[in-house]
């Protein structure tokens, strides 16, 4: 009795992980969308163009920016330099989730 009320539990605690995964929880959703929600383009500065965006699971500046650039964006070396710029001297892999950065525009956007 004992041995299928454990599997019972088991079962259920299984169930339950998948349904918040599937729901709220650590599969990254389609970014694209939830960035321009919170897209807000500045005006040119001696940095260039920029936008504002809030982070989200799954992302990373190099995907960020190919969004905000129409799928264009230049040399990771460019891309790097020109994030820590904007954000004062923050490292692209520093970046956490749910905070607002600003981002380069490239290509397209200008």
């Amino acid at each position: 009795m004992l041995k299928k009320i454990f599997a019972l539990f088991i079962v259920a605690l299984i169930s339950y992980s998948i349904y918040y995964d599937l729901h709220a929880g650590t599969i990254p959703t389609n970014a694209k969308e939830t960035t321009e929600k919170n897209v807000a383009i500045q005006p040119q500065t001696t940095h260039g163009p920029y936008v504002t965006a809030k982070v989200h699971s799954g992302d990373t500046v190099l995907t960020i920016v190919k969004k905000i650039s129409g799928g264009t964006a230049p040399s990771i070396e460019k891309v790097i330099r020109d994030f820590s710029k904007l954000n004062g001297g923050i490292a692209p892999e520093d970046i956490q989730i749910g905070q607002t950065y600003r981002f380069p525009i490239y290509g397209e956007s200008r």
